[in-house]
């Protein structure tokens, strides 16, 4: 297990070394992330939702994937929001770095990590925490990043139209919906489709950890860990945030790798997702950045170890 895991990150280190040498540049990583984002994902998602049998039992664990995934948000937002009072986080700094930790890396690194330990389904449970978290963005996400603005403005039914439909768009969800018609249909994905889906898709595992490896090249460790509220909000992050899930999840009467699945959910360092929207909505997205970073390198430790207690309590 720690083998594959490794492998991961032994292409994270050359994205990391391609940035430092300058043979990846700012443009060429933003090429990259659009690769992902917009091509390489969508189609890994249309082949493994669109392969899938749907019945009854796999819609019903989707559903409930989403549903306990929504739940565990917002718990976390309650949690961190306490935590940020409780140490006295900056004002200035708090609704960031809020954000930054409730919110995970399951898209990047969940989905490769997710297909490569728990398979096909596992990926579709990870989905449904993914389209939760999308879900949890856009609505408490954005009012959160808002929060230290004086001149807030009032929801209204248009604004409220305008993020539903900033959500559905979204490349992942749309490439959901569709793998999941394909697959209610039958699979019937012609031979040549379904090949060009799998050439695509197989390059999101490797490209996501090289984008992840090369945007973390620009950052000084040694400033970073001079932060304490930089390494608080990482160990929140990757600590007593996937604690808190496993206290949530461990008694239900649920398919433990739906259980599984949500608790790995939450053990992911934060989201790219954040730094962007900090810097759409005029705010500093330095905290944000900052735990990024962090808690990628600390998650070198955390995440395996965390696979290896998940497969023990749930699998």
């Amino acid at each position: 297990m720690y083998g594959q895991y490794f492998v991961l990150f032994a292409i994270l280190f050359t994205g990391w070394f391609l940035r430092k040498i300058n043979f990846i540049d700012d443009k060429m990583n933003h090429s990259i992330n659009k690769l992902i984002v917009y091509f390489a994902y969508p189609c890994l998602i249309v082949h493994n939702i669109g392969s899938l049998e749907t019945t009854g039992k796999v819609l019903t664990a989707f559903i409930i994937a989403f549903v306990l995934s929504f739940v565990c948000f917002i718990l976390y937002g309650l949690v961190c929001w306490l935590y940020a009072r409780l140490r006295k986080f900056p004002r200035e700094e708090s609704n960031v770095l809020e954000l930054a930790m409730i919110m995970p890396n399951d898209g990047f690194m969940g989905f490769p990590v997710t297909l490569i330990f728990f398979g096909d389904f596992g990926l579709l449970l990870m989905l449904a925490h993914n389209a939760a978290m999308n879900l949890f963005t856009f609505t408490y996400g954005i009012k959160l990043i808002k929060r230290n603005f004086t001149d807030k403005r009032k929801a209204t039914p248009g604004r409220f139209f305008k993020a539903a439909l900033k959500l559905m768009v979204n490349p992942n969800i749309l490439a959901l919906i569709i793998g999941f018609v394909l697959s209610l249909l039958g699979g019937i994905i012609p031979a040549a489709v379904d090949e060009y889906l799998v050439y695509l898709g197989n390059i999101s595992t490797p490209m996501a950890m090289i984008f992840i490896g090369s945007s973390l090249a620009g950052y000084d460790f040694k400033d970073i860990i001079k932060s304490r509220v930089i390494i608080e909000a990482s160990a929140v992050k990757l600590i007593l945030l996937p604690l808190i899930t496993v206290g949530v999840v461990y008694f239900l009467p649920l398919d433990p790798m739906i259980k599984a699945v949500v608790v790995l959910g939450a053990c992911f360092p934060v989201a790219a997702t954040v730094s962007m929207l900090s810097e759409q909505e005029g705010q500093d997205p330095g905290p944000s950045s900052k735990t990024l970073f962090l808690s990628t390198v600390a998650s070198l430790v955390t995440v395996p170890v965390s696979i290896n207690l998940i497969e023990l309590l749930f699998m």
